[in-house]
């Protein structure tokens, strides 16, 4: 809950309880939609019916944008689903669409049946394309211009049509088929002579994404560009709608969370935490779990392997926890640093060889300097010089191969068309606390009579 939202609630609930409708509609005139959609989901039913009713009614569709589906359909609900008509009608068309599809079915139909036939055909055109794609996330709302219009006339029917339209701070230029063929600011239009042509204004090469397009990648070139919005077309470069800058920053936030939680192996949640079912969760996170628990069975089995290296010399079985803990540690480093790195275009998978020496030569630093760190340790346990050398050899090592399998793995799931976060922080510590046991013991049977 932001900062603003969060100091005015106690009044609104006050004045909620003493049912001064009118006192708390003059409060509500000086808050942002945004923060009126926050007050609304931390009070009780009634209270938020009272509370989105006494809100100022130019304002009440942006307070219900800025609602999660599940808000949404609680106030559809409460309010009674033909009384939100009005403000279903003049959502933003993609806000519009994600609604109608978050909804159950039957109450769905009831309300897009409701509404005026141009909205549903707009939905239905939106409802249509696949998920995670820019169609699925794009708004029909764009202003265009044909390019033989001059300046003067582009301006009234800018004048006529942006209250119909998501942004009109860029203007698409277009032939009578719909054909992308160019794109202008506003202030250029306003600047320019009256009775220039668009065409003659225009900036010709105009970067688009396809319908079809991931919706992430849409984003990150929304933000490379520091676009307002994007043009998007169809297989024949015919406009189709446009993805704004504030759907960019939804995908971007929804696929951050996404890479977070398969960073932390887990399946990542269609829904929010709390409304993911008991059962979805279990199972979204019990089979990396599974997974994860298998690769530990390997720990295990190396372990029993030197059951009799252990019973001869029983000092090794101290440092077992520090030299796993270690080489994880450094393995989930390197992933999440690499992992990170890929999601944001700072490296691409042409910087390969540059990855691995760089962490071959931080793997090595850091094995030497933890190892020399270990070996001091194991002396002032009194362990004696041969196990402290075995510790320190093994440290450096197990460390040294984190670092370099931390960086791996991501590069190799990228290679082959997989999401990099798979390679997860608790997947590589698995990986290395196996090599990390059997490092340990090779070493030990070499160096100790």
């Amino acid at each position: 809950m932001q900062p603003t939202a969060l100091l005015i609630l106690p009044e609104v609930k006050s004045l909620l309880e003493k049912g001064d409708i009118a006192e708390l509609r003059e409060t509500l005139a000086h808050l942002h939609a945004a923060d009126v959609a926050a007050i609304i989901v931390e009070i009780e039913d009634d209270d938020a019916k009272t509370l989105f009713l006494a809100s100022i009614e130019d304002e009440r569709v942006e307070i219900f944008e800025h609602l999660d589906e599940t808000e949404q359909e609680r106030l559809l609900h409460l309010v009674g689903a033909k009384a939100m008509i009005p403000i279903v009608e003049e959502m933003a068309s993609d806000d519009r669409a994600d609604l109608i599809q978050s909804l159950p079915t039957r109450l769905a139909d009831a309300l897009l049946k409701e509404l005026p036939r141009p909205e549903q055909k707009d939905v239905e055109a939106l409802v249509k394309y696949p998920e995670k794609t820019a169609g699925a996330i794009m708004t029909s709302e764009w202003a265009s211009v044909p390019a033989d219009a001059t300046a003067a006339e582009a301006l009234v029917h800018l004048r006529k049509v942006a209250p119909h339209r998501e942004t009109i701070y860029f203007i698409y230029v277009t032939n009578p088929d719909r054909t992308l063929i160019g794109v202008l600011s506003l202030k250029d239009l306003v600047l320019a002579d009256p009775e220039s042509s668009v065409r003659s204004i225009m900036v010709p090469d105009v970067i688009s994404m396809p319908v079809e397009a991931d919706q992430e990648f849409v984003a990150s070139k929304i933000a490379h560009y520091d676009f307002l919005a994007m043009p998007i077309v169809d297989s024949a470069n015919r406009i189709v709608g446009i993805v704004t800058h504030d759907d960019a920053i939804d995908v971007i936030e929804e696929e951050t969370t996404e890479d977070a939680q398969r960073m932390g192996a887990v399946t990542p949640l269609e829904d929010s935490y709390l409304e993911t079912s008991f059962w979805q969760i279990i199972r979204k996170r019990g089979l990396w779990l599974a997974a994860l628990f298998i690769g530990t069975m390997f720990t295990g089995t190396a372990l029993k392997h030197y059951e009799n290296a252990i019973a001869l010399l029983p000092a090794l079985v101290i440092f077992i926890p520090l030299i796993i803990s270690t080489g994880g540690n450094t393995g989930s480093q390197s992933a999440t640093l690499v992992i990170r790195a890929l999601a944001v275009g700072d490296v691409h998978l042409r910087d390969w060889a540059h990855i691995m020496w760089r962490e071959t030569r931080t793997g090595m630093a850091l094995g030497l300097f933890l190892g020399l760190f270990g070996i001091a340790r194991a002396l002032l346990w009194g362990t004696g010089f041969p196990i402290a050398i075995v510790v320190g050899l093994t440290l450096l090592g197990i460390v040294f191969w984190g670092a370099l399998a931390g960086s791996i793995l991501p590069l190799g799931l990228r290679r082959v068309g997989l999401d990099p976060a798979i390679a997860s922080a608790p997947f590589v510590a698995s990986l290395v606390d196996v090599s990390g046991i059997l490092l340990y013991f090779t070493i030990a049977r070499f160096v100790l009579p």
